[in-house]
C-alpha cells in the first residue's frame, strides 16, 4: 500500500493501463477463438475421433474378412444358411432341439 500511496497519480493511470492491457492480453489468450482453452478442447476432440476411426477400421477389417470368407468359402455359406436361415439339403431331416 505504501508503494501506491507513494507514486503520484500520472504514475498510477500508467500503471493502471498497464495491468489492464496485461489483463486483456491475457485473457485473449485463455479464451479466445484460437485460444489456450480452446485449443484443450479442440485436442480432446481430436484424441476422440482418432479413437473413434480406429475402432470403425477395425470394424471395417472384420467386414471385409468375413466378405472374403464368403466369398471364397463354400462351407461358411453352407453353414451361415444353415444356421440362419433354416435351409437344407434335399433328402436331409432336420431335427429341432427345444432348448430347456
Amino acid at each position: 500500500m505504501k508503494l501506491l500511496e507513494s507514486l503520484d497519480n500520472q504514475k498510477k493511470t500508467n500503471l493502471f493501463i498497464i495491468l489492464m492491457v496485461i489483463i486483456i492480453v491475457f485473457t485473449y489468450f485463455l479464451f479466445s477463438p484460437s485460444g489456450v482453452i480452446n485449443r484443450i478442447i479442440q485436442q480432446d476432440k481430436l484424441t476422440k475421433l482418432r479413437r473413434l476411426t480406429e475402432q470403425e477400421k477395425q470394424i471395417n477389417d472384420s467386414l471385409h474378412k468375413n466378405i472374403n470368407q464368403l466369398r471364397n468359402d463354400t462351407l461358411e455359406i453352407e453353414r451361415i444358411a444353415r444356421e440362419k436361415y433354416g435351409m437344407k439339403k434335399p433328402g436331409e431331416t432336420i431335427y429341432i432341439i427345444p432348448k430347456k
